[in-house]
């Protein structure tokens, strides 16, 4: 049985829930909260870097790292469409994506949301990438039903929870291209999913939650 350290609030994890959801893998849960001393060290013992999602394969390996969980994920479900493609060539654009919208909007964001945290100006840069990175999605998406081609993939489970955070900063604002994708990401049954289950935990975070978000 799969183990997954985790919390359902955190964007990175919420990656690996969708693939999960979409792979229809079933998995332990184990929730994560890193301001218990407690449990940030069980967390620990298992990933000596303390972040999640940690992913306890339940044949003695260990694997961190969203993006390679979710490779990982693929090798258990060789019946489903795969969220990252066989062919090395093909796979070099869901990859691409997955890293520019990582580094790009999901790392500025949770500066941005520790500068809300701590009563701290925020970065004006880190809104600048994020725009940056918006504007190059748009460019890539001509054309395309999902991030990478017509295939759901490694960077709609990448971008959703991203996207969904980073909206309520940086506004996807007149990019029609990229505001049509992000309304199918928010309408996929696995995002729904990961989006109720988080819900819980919005108490306390610095987020204004519009009506209906």
């Amino acid at each position: 049985m799969l183990k997954l350290h985790y919390h359902p609030f955190a964007q990175y994890c919420q990656k690996v829930l969708i693939a999960l959801y979409e792979h229809d893998l079933p998995f332990e849960r184990v929730i994560v909260d890193l301001a218990d001393p407690a449990q940030r060290a069980a967390l620990a013992a298992v990933w000596p870097f303390t972040k999640f999602p940690a992913l306890d394969t339940g044949d003695g390996a260990i694997l961190g790292e969203s993006g390679v969980i979710i490779e990982y994920l693929d090798s258990l479900a060789p019946n489903r469409t795969p969220l990252v493609p066989d062919d090395r060539i093909e796979g070099l654009e869901p990859r691409m994506l997955e890293r520019v919208v990582d580094h790009y909007i999901a790392d500025p964001l949770t500066r941005l949301v520790i500068a809300s945290f701590t009563g701290q100006p925020a970065n004006e840069e880190d809104r600048a990438l994020i725009a940056t990175a918006y504007d190059f999605l748009e460019a890539r998406l001509p054309g395309r039903e999902w991030g990478a081609g017509s295939n759901f993939g490694l960077a709609d489970c990448t971008a959703g929870p991203a996207l969904f955070y980073a909206n309520l900063y940086v506004p996807i604002g007149e990019r029609p291209l990229l505001a049509s994708w992000f309304t199918r990401l928010r309408a996929r049954p696995s995002f729904v999913r990961v989006i109720d289950e988080a819900r819980p935990y919005r108490a306390g975070t610095p987020f204004e939650w519009p009506a209906g978000y």
